[in-house]
């Protein structure tokens, strides 16, 4: 009897043992699985609100065009002083359109360079499984270009040698992101740092910035080629003619409100004197 009593007693002090040790295991399940939930929740909440969209440069924050319309914040280069007058131009690299901006602001950029910076906004429908991450109007060739152009801004040693990149491939139009080696001239004749210039142009940097270009013209809505804003309102359109320019589309009239716009502390170029500003272009305009 006294060793029944005993066995029992043993029984039952293991199911205790077991039952405790059950519990500890219920309990250590049940603090890991809420740990993962902490997880999951945790990355939820930051993929949910970090700023978009994701890349390495600011993105373009215009409103829409019957607000403001002020570019926020932006700089199209780590080098860009943001006293400077921004000019952007949604384009692409294979429009004729874009080539006739490109050609009336050439002596833009030689009168008032020193006051005013350059925005590439590339019109391209975005689609991670296209050849450069985003499909282009006249093709690849034209995303191509696009890349090219973007990586002589960045690597510019200053405007008017972009200028010279960006006239030297517009006069071999057909050829634009056709022929590399027509890229690579271009880039070494306007005095370009050509090792970073193909650096850019082959690798994720060129690819990058031809993604966040694409991004900013989506977020202005801008679908137009050739469209141009002056910080960060709509100054004029040109396809297939001019058109939405209160301010006019010479030379002149651009190199007046850019005149107009710049709020900066050192001089303007002298050419400025030689220009009015217009209701357009004055405090209530730009």
């Amino acid at each position: 009897m006294d060793e029944y009593v005993h066995l029992l007693g043993q029984s039952r002090a293991a199911q205790t043992n077991k039952a405790r040790y059950a519990g500890r295991g219920t309990r250590r399940l049940v603090a890991t699985v809420a740990v993962a939930v902490v997880l999951v929740f945790a990355l939820v909440a930051m993929a949910i609100f970090r700023p978009w969209p994701l890349s390495t440069r600011p993105a373009l924050r215009h409103g829409d065009r019957n607000a403001e319309n002020r570019v926020d914040d932006f700089k199209s280069d780590p080098a860009a002083k943001s006293e400077k007058v921004l000019v952007e131009l949604f384009v692409m690299s294979r429009c004729p359109d874009a080539v006739q901006v490109e050609d009336v602001l050439s002596s833009v950029i030689t009168s008032v360079h020193s006051i005013m910076d350059v925005q590439l906004n590339f019109i391209a429908a975005l689609n991670p499984n296209a050849t450069f991450g985003a499909d282009c109007k006249h093709g690849d060739a034209e995303c191509r270009g696009n890349i090219d152009e973007l990586c002589a801004l960045r690597h510019r040693p200053d405007l008017p040698s972009f200028w010279r990149f960006l006239l030297c491939l517009n006069s071999h139009f057909e050829d634009i992101g056709r022929d590399g080696d027509l890229s690579l001239k271009c880039a070494s004749g306007a005095g370009l740092d050509t090792a970073a210039f193909l650096a850019c142009s082959m690798q994720n940097e060129g690819r990058s910035l031809f993604k966040q270009s694409a991004e900013n013209a989506q977020f202005a809505r801008v679908s137009t080629s050739a469209t141009v804003f002056i910080n960060g309102k709509l100054r004029c359109v040109e396809d297939d003619g001019w058109y939405d320019c209160p301010g006019g589309h010479a030379p002149g009239d651009f190199i007046r409100d850019i005149c107009a716009a710049y709020k900066g502390s050192t001089p303007r170029p002298s050419i400025c004197a030689q220009y009015k500003p217009t209701t357009v272009s004055g405090d209530d305009g730009y």
